[in-house]
């Protein structure tokens, strides 16, 4: 008998939804007035969230718990300010990591007049480490192809992205066989062990110890987290 892999699917069309005139949220998970018990976070992995805002507006949140953050621009530019006194431009193929801790504020601006910008905003449960080279914003390769690059990394966790060529494989093999791995399709589609994942899809996977996937369209592009579970 094969043994059956416990995994759940998010479908993207499934996620919640906020929407105004100027900004617009997609919610992975349970987050702000969504609530559903079939989108708890998974281990660490608190929130993912796809965000768009309109030319010249601006979001304010206050981080409510000692959390790990990352900020990962998908089109445009965004210009990001917090409390701490940081303000910077990020773009396309740089990432912003945060060790954030109770109540610290954080703003985000789109600076263009005419067009929007979309983003990631990802939450990681802090437990005993941050994430290495904490407060940083730094460069992605993304001219790498068909390989994961390494994001972020602690004892606990790690993130990886992946641009892929139709039909290349690839796989993931898990620091640790207790975590667990959650797998987002940013753009295009992979068959992630044996289940179909198209664009602003999830996976999460638990009990196994290597994943595998393969990309179904050129320049697709994979998000891998390796989480603790609780």
């Amino acid at each position: 008998m094969i043994k059956q892999i416990p995994a759940q699917i998010y479908k993207s069309e499934t996620r919640g939804i906020f929407k105004s005139e100027k900004y617009n949220c997609f919610a992975t998970f349970n987050f702000d007035q969504y609530q559903d018990l079939s989108r708890v976070p998974f281990g660490s992995l608190q929130i993912l969230n796809e965000e768009i805002l309109a030319p010249r507006h601006c979001i304010s949140r206050v981080i409510k718990a000692d959390t790990n953050v990352i900020i990962l621009p998908l089109f445009g530019g965004i210009e990001y300010k917090d409390n701490l006194g940081i303000t910077e431009f990020l773009r396309v193929e740089q990432i912003r990591i945060i060790a954030a801790e109770k109540d610290m504020t954080v703003e985000i601006f789109n600076p263009y007049e005419n067009e929007n910008v979309s983003f990631l905003t990802i939450h990681f449960q802090k437990e005993t480490q941050y994430f290495k080279n904490c407060f940083q914003k730094y460069e992605i390769d993304l001219t790498i192809r068909n390989k994961l690059i390494r994001l972020i990394e602690t004892e606990e966790a790690a993130c990886f992205i992946g641009v892929y060529d139709g039909r290349k494989e690839g796989f993931y093999t898990l620091k640790n066989s207790k975590n667990g791995v959650f797998t987002f399709v940013v753009n295009g589609a992979f068959e992630v062990e044996d289940r179909l994942l198209e664009a602003k899809d999830g996976l999460s996977i638990k009990n196994t110890e290597v994943i595998e996937w393969e990309a179904l369209s050129e320049n697709a592009v994979l998000l891998v987290f390796e989480v603790a579970l609780k």
